[in-house]
């Protein structure tokens, strides 16, 4: 009978610590209520292990490799013994002086052996205070401590003492049992490396600091706004063969902009998916609520002053947007046509991107369209060629008085400096030029591009997207649904074609091409191990809950 007492006395040790692991309480559910703003992770040791483990590959490729690769290596055993088995970094809301508050952070970690000896080369040999069974230290400027397996620091003393005070035992309202936390997280569900934020705690902190100069009106609809976002939790978690993401915004629809929920909680059904070509690169569709446009025009006319080139006032933009949305539904998508994610390389011309990229709305009353879109895209066009005028002018003005005080003082380094605007401005007039608003009807669809070649290839007939076997295979749910979006395995790079975005002087030295060859194929390599993406958005009450899937070869 003796000899069975080890293995059960193992066996009860094993099932006690199982038992004991099951029962740790999060980190979350210590901290004070209140936190504006979160940074989060849970058992993320995988996520950093294929995270660095790309970085490795990419920095293997440089003369650096070596000394890097071991940097990273340490860096990873460190994460991986602190926030890999769970960190929590969150800026809270204190009282300063004369009764406002104020931001304050409050960062605690788990931590194994290999932390609590690094920190015990920064942390003083005698602890300055103690609450309760935790200990901690003024450093730098900051408060910090690590006892009982955990590290913690905080900008602010009362912060720390009352966070601390709370795992001693003291009951006070704790930020996991806090209503707004408590919804927003449970929606978007636990991930690797999590963030949360409270727009609405933030805004009543906002307030508080203004009021003391007395609230702008220009900022009381931006306050109002954020108030309005209400709660956002999201994060992601590693897998095999890639990652996966969950969010919730829980939307304050008692707000002060009203108009501003009813947008953000808009559902529709979708059809457009029928008029996309099925060659395109990435498509971005979302429920656009009737409102949307008037909405956007209330603030662009907020700023219309505040804009320095005249293009809003000229155009009339704000007024467009607004009659726009009496004949146009609430369905909407952005579209990369085929070569879209080549064109964006093209480092020769910055907007040669919208030479592929198209913008889709329904249509629900094609008499209104046809009467007003003429004289939108006329507006819109004539500012664009104003827009070429001003830039060129201020460009001109400027460079002439860099130009001449250079002269004056015979600096080699400002005439050098005149030359570069030059060729920055001549750039930028190029690209203007070649900017049009154009739009077409396809369906019950408005096809907008600032391209013709874009909106050419937007209309040229062959498959659509609903008929492509790998987006039926995506399963979205297209009835009552806040947006989606896809993205197909793109095609792969190269070296030659990350080139591209390499300023001209560098790519074409022949030498510094070589030094960075081996940079730019790893680069490359790292970008095709992305094999596409899909991402539904749904609403719930007043909840919006996204949840994507990322295919990634590590």
């Amino acid at each position: 009978m003796t000899r069975f007492l080890p293995a059960l006395t193992v066996s009860a040790l094993l099932a006690l610590g199982a038992a004991q692991a099951q029962t740790v309480r999060p980190l979350a559910d210590g901290l004070p209520a209140g936190a504006l703003l979160t940074l989060e992770t849970h058992g993320a040791a995988p996520a950093f292990k294929r995270f660095f483990g790309a970085a490795d590959r990419l920095l293997s490729s440089t003369d650096l490799g070596e000394d890097s690769g071991s940097m990273l290596g340490v860096a990873q055993a460190v994460l991986g013994d602190s926030l890999g088995r769970e960190g929590i970094a969150g800026v809270f809301s204190v009282q300063g002086k004369k009764g406002t508050f104020q931001p304050a952070l409050l960062a605690v970690t788990r931590s194994g052996a290999l932390t609590d000896e690094l920190l015990g080369e920064l942390l003083p040999e005698k602890p300055g205070a103690r609450v309760g069974r935790y200990t901690f230290s003024r450093v730098d400027g900051l408060f910090a401590g690590t006892s009982n397996g955990l590290t913690y620091v905080s900008s602010d003393k009362a912060l720390l003492m009352a966070y601390l005070g709370r795992l001693s035992g003291k009951a006070a309202p704790t930020l996991a049992a806090s209503a707004p936390y408590a919804a927003a997280q449970r929606a978007a569900g636990t991930q690797e490396l999590g963030l949360y934020a409270n727009f609405s705690a933030a805004a009543k902190v906002i307030r508080s600091q203004l009021a003391q100069v007395m609230l702008p009106r220009l900022l009381s609809p931006v306050v109002d706004a954020l108030d309005t976002l209400g709660q956002f939790a999201g994060g992601l978690t590693t897998t095999a063969g890639g990652w996966t993401t969950a969010s919730a915004q829980v939307v304050n629809q008692s707000g002060k902009d009203r108009p501003l929920a009813r947008i953000l909680l808009d559902t529709t059904d979708f059809g457009v998916q029928g008029v996309i070509p099925a060659s395109a690169e990435a498509v971005r569709a979302t429920a656009c609520h009737p409102e949307t446009g008037a909405y956007l025009g209330r603030w662009l006319t907020r700023v219309d002053l505040l804009e320095p080139f005249g293009f809003l006032t000229d155009s009339q933009l704000a007024s467009h947007l607004e009659q726009a949305g009496r004949y146009l539904g609430d369905e909407c998508a952005q579209v990369t046509l085929a070569g879209g994610l080549k064109a964006v390389l093209n480092q020769e011309d910055p907007l040669a991107g919208l030479a592929t990229t198209v913008s889709y709305q329904r249509v629900t009353d094609r008499a209104a369209a046809d009467a007003h879109l003429p004289e939108y895209a006329r507006s819109v066009n004539d500012a664009l060629e104003g827009l070429r005028g001003t830039v060129k002018s201020l460009a001109t003005s400027g460079m002439d008085a860099l130009m001449d005080g250079a002269m004056a003082d015979r600096d080699t380094q400002a005439l050098m400096l005149g030359a570069g605007l030059a060729g920055a401005s001549q750039g930028l007039d190029e690209s203007l030029a070649g900017l049009k608003m154009v739009y077409a009807f396809r369906g019950d669809y408005l096809i907008t591009a600032f391209s013709q070649e874009a909106l050419d290839a937007a209309l040229a007939e062959g498959p659509v997207l609903a008929d492509d076997a790998g987006f039926r295979a995506a399963g979205l749910t297209m009835q009552g649904s806040a947006g989606w979006s896809y993205q197909p395995d793109p095609a792969d790079l190269t070296a030659q074609d990350l080139a591209g975005t390499l300023p001209r002087e560098l790519s074409g030295d022949k030498a510094m091409s070589g030094m960075l060859g081996g940079a730019l194929t790893a680069g490359a390599d790292l970008i095709n191990r992305f094999d596409g993406t899909t991402s539904q958005r749904s609403v719930s009450g007043n909840v919006i809950i996204g949840k994507a899937s990322v295919r990634y070869r590590w």
